[in-house]
């Protein structure tokens, strides 16, 4: 029966997260000694540690110590959503830890068509990086909660496998069909198929994630070889008022089986845990009503006139072209062609943009 390992963990202190660590990959019963090794965090933007944006700096750095303690050759990457890797990987604080420790970086700028008979009507993908590449892909998400999805967990973090011109083709398919983009995510995650999922669930964000949500100490480190079980049992502890999108098709298609969870002094409930606003707005609406109520009844996203720098990102980042520049006024929204894919709100780096 396959596992996961829920810790309690209230810090980055190294000699704790590499006991953590090192008991996890014994309870998984993982075996990597000199492996060519790909770590993929979440580098959505290149945020300081504190905000909870990104997979914190230590928590790489414990990792890679067992790693190199090994004889692994590391390396690691992302491809964020509108900065280049390397600057994303500097305004994290996971520079450090790459100098440090000699490590390689991959862009995730290559073009690698990946085909796959899943359960979206998709069956063509394209990604950055070639997971086959390598002999041991570790994913190493961030707990934060996601406009569109929910939460970022396991599954979803492995779209950054998605080449970065791709990704706003991948919304503009979906739409505001949660189900449809969380079939696609699916079938992502499958092909990339990481050997072994770490969540960095120490400091997380809660509310209106994944980007300007509310950092916030949770206290938890889970691992599993399976993220489509670890991001379940989380899940569990978060309890959501209502059903997240890819556990529910990855358990409508057997993906989640019979899992045994090993804890460490975890609470059995994450108590004031904040969903985002958007999660309550469009369940069980048959979609032509969605349609037909969309400008009136879903969540839209709105600017923050006092704290929009007018960078333009949000133009850049829409993948329905719904957005266009005001005349020395921040930009404007074009409601009836947003799509309520809330990208705009995720990548803003000011937190300008409200739902």
């Amino acid at each position: 029966m396959e596992k996961v390992l829920l810790q309690a963990c209230n810090d980055y202190e190294q000699t704790g997260l590499k006991d953590i660590f090192s008991k996890g990959l014994q309870v998984l019963g993982l075996h990597f000694d000199r492996s060519k090794v790909l770590l993929k965090p979440n580098l959505l933007a290149g945020k300081a540690p504190e905000k909870a944006v990104t997979t914190h700096p230590e928590f790489i750095r414990a990792l890679s110590e067992i790693l190199l303690d090994h004889g692994c050759r590391i390396t690691i990457g992302d491809s964020p959503g509108y900065e280049s890797t390397k600057k994303a990987i500097i305004n994290s604080g996971i520079m450090d830890v790459v100098r440090h420790y000699d490590l390689n970086m991959s862009s995730f700028n290559r073009k690698v068509i990946k085909k796959h008979d899943g359960i979206s009507p998709y069956k063509r993908f394209t990604f950055g990086e070639d997971p086959e590449d390598y002999d041991l892909v570790i994913n190493l998400p961030k707990f934060k909660t996601h406009a569109m999805m929910g939460l970022t967990l396991g599954v979803k973090n492995t779209f950054g496998f998605i080449h970065s011109f791709e990704k706003a083709r991948w919304h503009l398919r979906a739409g505001q069909d949660r189900m449809l983009f969380a079939s696609a995510l699916i079938d992502i995650h499958t092909i990339a198929n990481p050997h072994l999922t770490v969540l960095d669930g120490i400091l997380g964000m809660d509310g209106d994630g994944p980007s300007n949500g509310r950092p916030r100490n949770i206290g938890v480190v889970a691992m599993s070889r399976n993220a489509f079980i670890l991001d379940d049992a989380i899940e569990r502890l978060v309890k959501p008022r209502y059903p997240l999108p890819i556990t529910v098709l990855a358990g409508r298609h057997g993906l989640i089986k019979d899992y045994e969870t090993v804890s460490y002094d975890i609470t059995p409930v994450i108590e004031d845990f904040r969903m985002p606003a958007t999660m309550a707005t469009d369940w069980g609406i048959p979609r032509p009503l969605k349609t037909l109520l969309k400008n009136t009844f879903i969540k839209k996203p709105k600017i923050r006139q006092s704290a929009c720098k007018q960078c333009g990102i949000c133009i850049k980042v829409c993948p329905a072209g719904a957005l266009s520049p005001g005349q020395h006024e921040p930009p404007i929204f074009d409601y009836k062609r947003c799509i309520r894919c809330y990208c705009c709100q995720e990548m803003c780096p000011e937190g300008a943009i409200r739902i």
